[in-house]
């Protein structure tokens, strides 16, 4: 009797291991599927401000400097005479240039009245076709007169209008290159004229950082000079660069300069750098990664031929960096994997597992 009820206490123990391992045969795991993100970094870079709209203003004509009315870093507004030049020699031109016109006018009135006297007689058969012509040749000819010396009044006007140096924008005066009762000649630079209203900042990236740069996109700027300010700005240019240089120009546009910022100026230039999508980086949650002689593994759900169902497998993966987002995982996975993130212990390579939304 005792044996017979050792030998039924026995079977009854394997019937219940057996349910047991049945039930731990399909097991819900929590997994995280494997993608590729993008990371910024913030990175600093020196640079100089500049004027992004630049001149170097000087006559159209050539004399003697009469009166330089700037001083170097003079605000000037846009049509403010910056600088002339003696007239003298103009005003002569410009008045010769009015009395040739006021004789030509003349000449031409006196050909026009002939021309219509003359063509009243040709009609009537009273003059001659010669007389005609010659009448109508000299009221041609007075009428180019006319148009030739309106074209020198202008031409006058414009040679004395150049006497005159105007800003053509508002802006700063950067540099003065020449001094009063000093001869000129046409196109001389006489002042650098900066623009105060747009205010850019250069600095050069490494080639190796210049591909995580795009244009358009938001910065922030401090200056040395400005301390407790910083300045949004936009990366207006990027440069392709010259043969040999082993970094690129960029221009920060300044989105709202203060009037204390000037052409000239150091500045700081934080930019965040972005990585490429196809150069992302894994991260993977520290519950997934496990350890053993082979070194740092992750167990992988892989797709079974029964619907809902994954297989087990195990893969050594190499990590880089811990984050606050988990483990770089630098190799040993790649996108679209999925990674069992929870439970680690109770699996083995081959185990067939359920994901966690699908068990119900």
């Amino acid at each position: 009797m005792k044996v017979y009820q050792v030998v039924l206490i026995a079977l009854l123990l394997m019937s219940c291991s057996g349910k047991k391992d049945a039930n731990e045969t399909i097991r819900p795991v929590f997994y995280q599927k494997v993608e590729k993100t993008t990371t910024s970094q913030n990175r600093s870079f020196s640079g100089v401000s500049q004027a992004a709209k630049e001149a170097k203003l000087s006559f159209k004509v050539g004399g003697t400097i009469d009166q330089l009315n700037v001083e170097l870093g003079d605000v000037v507004k846009k049509g403010t005479v910056i600088a002339s030049l003696d007239t003298s020699d103009y005003l002569i031109n410009y008045n010769k240039a009015i009395l040739s016109l006021r004789n030509a006018e003349v000449q031409y009135s006196a050909a026009h009245s002939g021309f219509q006297r003359v063509e009243k007689l040709y009609a009537g058969n009273n003059a001659s076709l010669t007389d005609y012509e010659q009448s109508k040749a000299q009221f041609e000819s007075a009428e180019a007169m006319v148009k030739t010396a309106q074209s020198q009044v202008k031409a006058a006007k414009n040679q004395l209008d150049y006497t005159r140096l105007v800003a053509p924008f508002d802006g700063t005066i950067s540099a003065i290159l020449a001094d009063e009762n000093e001869m000129t000649s046409a196109g001389r630079p006489i002042v650098v004229f900066s623009s105060t209203s747009n205010i850019e900042v250069r600095t050069s990236i490494p080639e190796n950082m210049i591909n995580q740069i795009e244009k358009g996109q938001l910065v922030t700027v401090s200056f040395i000079t400005l301390p407790g300010e910083s300045f949004q700005g936009m990366v207006n240019e990027i440069s392709p660069g010259t043969q040999g240089a082993s970094s690129y120009p960029v221009i920060i546009q300044i989105s709202e300069p203060s009037t204390g910022l000037l052409p000239g100026m150091t500045g700081n230039i934080q930019i965040p750098l972005h990585e490429d999508k196809a150069h992302g980086t894994i991260i993977v949650t520290p519950d997934a990664i496990s350890h053993d002689q082979d070194g740092d593994f992750v167990f992988l759900a892989d797709k079974s031929n029964e619907p809902g169902l994954y297989v087990v497998t195990k893969r050594v993966v190499n990590l880089g960096d811990l984050t606050s987002s988990g483990y770089e995982v630098t190799n040993g996975l790649k996108d679209g994997e999925i990674v069992i993130t929870a439970g680690i212990r109770f699996l083995y390579e081959g185990r067939t597992v359920k994901l966690i939304d699908q068990a119900k």
